[in-house]
C-alpha cells in the first residue's frame, strides 16, 4: 500500500472542546499513530471565530512542519478575507476552504456565489464543507456540484460524504441523497472526501459510495482532530477492505489527493 493523504483537517480548537484541539505537533502525533503521510489542514480559528487571524495563524504553524499543508479559509460575509488569497503564493497552501453553516450564509445566495465565482478563478483546489450536521443546510450539495461544474478548471472536493445524513426514524439507511446529485453532475472535478461518522458505524456507506461515483472520485479525509487517530486508522481498514483492487484503494488513500494537490510526494 502506497503512502496515505488526509484532505481534511483542523488546527486548533474546534468546537471550544478541548478534546479536539491539536497544534501542529498533536496533529504529527495523529498521524503517526494513525499510519498517514500527510495532512491538509484548515485552521479552526478560521471557521469559527476570526478568518483572517486563522489564516495567518496557520501559515505561521505551517512553517514548523513537513507533514502538513494547508487550506486558506474564506468568507462572504468578510469580502476583506479575499485578500488572504496570497497565502496560495506559498506553496505550503494547496486551495481554499469555503463552510457555509458556520460563516452563516446560505451557498446557494447571490452574495455568496458572487464572490465564491471570483474565489474558484484564483484557485486550482477548493474545499467544501457540506451540510452533514441536524439542524444546518446552508451548504446544500446539490448547489456544491452545481458550482463546480461551473468552474471545470477548478477541483472541488465535497466534504463529509457529500453531506450524507442517518434517518432518525430508520438508523440503518443513511441518506445519500448528496451522493445521487454528484452522480448526477458527473464531473470530472469533483470529488468527495470520507469525512463522516456514518463510515465508522456502517463500513457499507464506503462500498455505496464506491458504487455511486466510483474511486477516481473519492478522497481520504477524516476531519482530524475531530475524528482521532484510532478513527483514521479504522477508516483506512475499511477502505482496504473495500471489494476493489489495490490500485483503486491506492487511489482513494493517496492517487486522487496527490493529483488535486500537484505536489511530487515521493
Amino acid at each position: 500500500m502506497s503512502m496515505i493523504i488526509d484532505v481534511h483537517g483542523h488546527l486548533g480548537n474546534i468546537n471550544q472542546a478541548p478534546f479536539w484541539q491539536a497544534d501542529e505537533k498533536k496533529l504529527e502525533e495523529h498521524l503517526e499513530k494513525a499510519g498517514v503521510d500527510f495532512l491538509c489542514i484548515t485552521a479552526s480559528r478560521s471557521i469559527m471565530y476570526d478568518v483572517r487571524e486563522g489564516n495567518a495563524e496557520l501559515a505561521r504553524a505551517l512553517e514548523k512542519t513537513d507533514k502538513l499543508l494547508g487550506y486558506v479559509t474564506v468568507n462572504p460575509m468578510f469580502p476583506e478575507s479575499f485578500d488572504d488569497l496570497k497565502y496560495l503564493d506559498n506553496p505550503k497552501f494547496i486551495g481554499v476552504k469555503v463552510h457555509p453553516d458556520y460563516h452563516g450564509y446560505n451557498l446557494s445566495s447571490a452574495l455568496a456565489q458572487e464572490f465564491l465565482h471570483k474565489v474558484a478563478d484564483k484557485t486550482d483546489l477548493m474545499l467544501f464543507h457540506v451540510s452533514c450536521m441536524p439542524g444546518t443546510g446552508f451548504s446544500d450539495a446539490g448547489d456544491v456540484a452545481r458550482f463546480a461544474s461551473e468552474h471545470p478548471d477548478t477541483n472541488v472536493i465535497m466534504a463529509h460524504i457529500a453531506g450524507i445524513f442517518q434517518n432518525s426514524l430508520y438508523p440503518y439507511f443513511p441518506n445519500f441523497q448528496g451522493l445521487e446529485k454528484v452522480s448526477d453532475y458527473a464531473c470530472d472535478n469533483i470529488f468527495v472526501d470520507t469525512a463522516h461518522h456514518l463510515m465508522y458505524v456502517y463500513p457499507g456507506v464506503m462500498e455505496r459510495m464506491v458504487e455511486l461515483i466510483g474511486t477516481d472520485h473519492i478522497v481520504y479525509g477524516t476531519d482530524c482532530p475531530l475524528q482521532g487517530h484510532m478513527q483514521m486508522k479504522f477508516a483506512i481498514e475499511i477502505i482496504k477492505n473495500l471489494p476493489v483492487s489495490d490500485s483503486e484503494k491506492n487511489k482513494i488513500l493517496y492517487g486522487n489527493a496527490a493529483k488535486l494537490i500537484g505536489k511530487d510526494f515521493r
